[in-house]
């Protein structure tokens, strides 16, 4: 979490990778936090755009509209960067 005042917090960390990232089980997270800590506290919600975190983006959008989905530019330049790294690796096998 990032404050207005530009201060970092991790508030919770959990070990899901035994559990299948659904819409449901992502956005019941997300609502978990979002509860926990109060919805009127956030401002918005970055994640990459997997089509699961996108659903559950979407209906966390739909229950606290005030609270903007943002998707992260940086998950955006890496997937361009390994398709760019992708096309150089295929040519120089022709080479």
């Amino acid at each position: 979490m990032i404050t207005t005042d530009s201060n970092k917090y991790l508030y919770s960390l959990r070990d899901l990778s035994a559990v299948s990232h659904t819409a449901n089980v992502i956005e019941n997270e997300i609502d978990r936090v979002m509860s926990a800590v109060g919805p009127k506290k956030f401002a918005a919600v970055v994640s990459d755009n997997a089509s699961a975190i996108a659903n559950a983006r979407k209906r966390i959008s739909e229950k606290h509209p005030h609270v903007l989905n943002i998707r992260c530019t940086v998950h955006f330049i890496n997937l361009i960067t390994k398709d760019i790294l992708g096309i150089f690796s295929f040519f120089n096998n022709f080479i």
